[in-house]
């Protein structure tokens, strides 16, 4: 019998008489092994037609994989043996939420070979939610997938094919200038008043305020220096969430120096004295190490108690429908009604580039753009009307087959 090439299989008479078939499925399992197909039978032409058969299906495309590693338990171990060791601490939370509240619930019993595209895309929409949800988890599932395929487990990644939702660009909630007006009032008699205001005048991400210094502010330059940032890190083990401080920020832009106004600048001035004052009458130690906002124990805000006291102002103020992210897109929003470059309002949220900035907010772009145009509206008078000089401006049409 002439020696078959690698992949196509092989036959052998074992020593009870029996002929055992031997045929790679063309996929590796978990541990990085070939998989195979063992078939048994009681001559030798009937192993060769059973070998034939076997390898007529794989021509047309038919897995013989016998493997049953579930979906969740692949996507699981993509995480965090793939993925872990690479990603900072809040990117590898957010993955892991996702694929456990999200993922592993819809398709983690899902033996692997047998995910479809229908399967990912059902769960998808099902998630629901806007845009960034629907992006963040389909990241995850085929990040796993396409790792899978690169090792041989399956075939083709199931997630080609999934169709993306339209992007709703109006969810994006921004304060009116009126709402502004009564959230500013309703910090009165706030204890993180400053903090809040700080957010609403920098456009700075949560957790970027949070571990502020008062050596990163330099008040006669008027400027924040955004080097560092809070994460809450999650132990589902201990069902517990701890808050650290990660001396990096999302991106190389994300660490940057911010401009401020004149009126923060005041504000972050007094309270500065104030701090320092409160300090001394404590007791306590004060330096330009110190964090710039304390919590009402005197250690670092909390970004989950932040959130509470904002959500509780914005009732106050009557407010709703706002987050904590809206104060970052009302600043990026006053900047665009001011006139402000987009490079400089790029550069100021720490945006990786200006495109970014454009996708973020070009309605408002738009909106900008159409006023500006207005400001055209003085040479309308060299397109007279009838109605306003008795005398209409014709635009003649050509004739027929005649060039112009």
């Amino acid at each position: 019998m002439a020696k078959r090439a690698n992949g196509e299989g092989n036959i052998r008479k074992r020593t009870d008489g029996r002929w055992l078939v031997t045929f790679p499925t063309g996929l590796y399992k978990e541990n990085g092994k070939r998989e195979y197909v063992y078939k048994y039978c009681n001559s030798q032409a009937e192993a060769a037609e059973a070998l034939r058969q076997l390898q007529s299906e794989k021509a047309m495309g038919v897995c013989h994989s016998k493997s049953a590693v579930k979906t969740g338990d692949w996507i699981n171990t993509w995480i965090e043996k793939h993925k872990a060791p690479k990603l900072a601490p809040a990117t590898l939370t957010s993955y892991r939420n996702n694929f456990r509240v999200h993922i592993k619930p819809y398709v983690g019993e899902i033996p692997l070979r047998e995910l479809t595209t229908y399967h990912i895309q059902k769960m998808l929409d099902d998630i629901g939610g806007s845009l960034s949800t629907f992006v963040k988890n389909y990241n995850v599932i085929h990040g796993a997938l396409e790792k899978a395929v690169e090792l041989g487990m399956l075939p083709r990644n199931p997630c080609k094919g999934v169709a993306f939702p339209k992007d709703d660009k109006g969810d994006m909630r921004v304060l009116t200038q009126e709402e502004q007006q009564r959230f500013i009032a309703a910090l009165d008699g706030e204890y993180y008043k400053v903090m809040l205001l700080t957010y609403l005048y920098t456009g700075m991400r949560m957790g970027e305020c949070i571990p502020l210094q008062w050596k990163d502010i330099d008040l006669s330059k008027r400027t924040i220096r955004v080097n560092k940032k809070a994460i809450v890190r999650h132990d589902y083990a201990t069902h517990s969430a701890k808050q650290e401080v990660q001396d990096f920020c999302k991106t190389k832009s994300s660490k940057r120096t911010v401009a401020i106004t004149a009126g923060l600048t005041a504000i972050l001035s007094e309270y500065k004295e104030s701090m320092r004052q409160r300090a001394e009458n404590m007791g306590q130690a004060w330096s330009e190490e110190s964090l710039v906002f304390l919590n009402t124990r005197d250690k670092m805000v909390y970004s989950r108690n932040l959130q509470e006291s904002l959500y509780k102002i914005y009732r106050k103020a009557g407010i709703e429908g706002a987050t904590m992210h809206t104060l970052r897109h009302t600043y990026a929003t006053r900047c665009f009604e001011a006139g402000v470059d987009i490079k400089a309002i790029s550069e100021q949220l720490g945006h990786a580039n200006v495109k970014t900035t454009y996708n973020i907010y070009v309605h408002l772009l738009d909106d900008t753009r159409a006023k500006e145009i207005d400001k055209l509206s003085g040479i309308d008078k060299f397109i007279a009307s009838e109605a306003t000089t008795g005398n209409a401006v014709i635009i003649p049409f050509p004739e027929r087959e005649k060039a112009v």
